[in-house]
């Protein structure tokens, strides 16, 4: 059974490394967060990620068959998940951008920051479809073993997912001394403009 535990282990943060580094709209979102709020308040982002990770690995691993059948549950994530990335797309846009040298820590940015990383990957049926999956694989192929691999194979992932995710969030500070202004501002319009073709992709997803 050892043997079955290291197995799982190495096989969860293979999973989170690679799924950590997958283009899409929540590595922009952290990417912004970090140059817009600082290191310490854009970790609250990641946070909110792996906390809606976890919640998706818990349901999609215990309620596969159920989730799966419910009519339209996929278009339904679609349609949250493509107003809330075309939502934060448009904010990023339009929003007044701060002297970076003037960010500050508020309690208000961490809890902002939080629901947004959560709402993110959780109105996004691709994660959704990416944890049944791989709950599907899991349970097909360690269920034999009882409930342990599974847990050590999900706990790892989630753990290797905010790790880099909080990586990330710190490797974006040395962009600081490179962004100007008008830098700055047009990598605001870039990652918004990066968000809402994430959202319009939702919503074709949807259709």
């Amino acid at each position: 059974m050892q043997d079955v535990y290291l197995k799982v282990i190495g096989e969860g943060i293979l999973l989170g490394f690679g799924l950590s580094f997958l283009i899409g709209p929540a590595f922009f979102a952290l990417l912004q967060a970090s140059i817009d709020h600082g290191f310490s308040v854009s970790v609250a982002l990641a946070f909110g990620i792996v906390s809606s990770d976890i919640l998706l690995m818990t349901l999609s691993y215990s309620l596969m068959a159920q989730l799966n059948q419910i009519p339209y549950f996929n278009e339904g994530l679609a349609i949250l998940g493509g107003i809330v990335l075309t939502f934060s797309g448009i904010q990023s846009i339009i929003s007044s951008t701060k002297p970076v040298e003037k960010l500050s820590f508020s309690m208000k940015d961490v809890g902002k920051l939080f629901l947004k990383g959560f709402s993110i990957n959780t109105f996004n049926p691709f994660p959704w479809m990416f944890w049944l999956s791989t709950s599907t694989i899991v349970n097909g192929s360690y269920a034999k073993f009882g409930w342990m691999p599974a847990m050590l194979f999900f706990t790892f992932a989630a753990i290797t997912v905010f790790l880099t995710d909080v990586l990330k969030a710190w490797a974006a500070q040395f962009l600081l001394k490179y962004l100007t202004p008008r830098v700055f501002r047009w990598f605001k319009i870039i990652s918004g403009l990066c968000l809402i073709a994430f959202g319009l992709k939702l919503f074709y997803y949807a259709c």
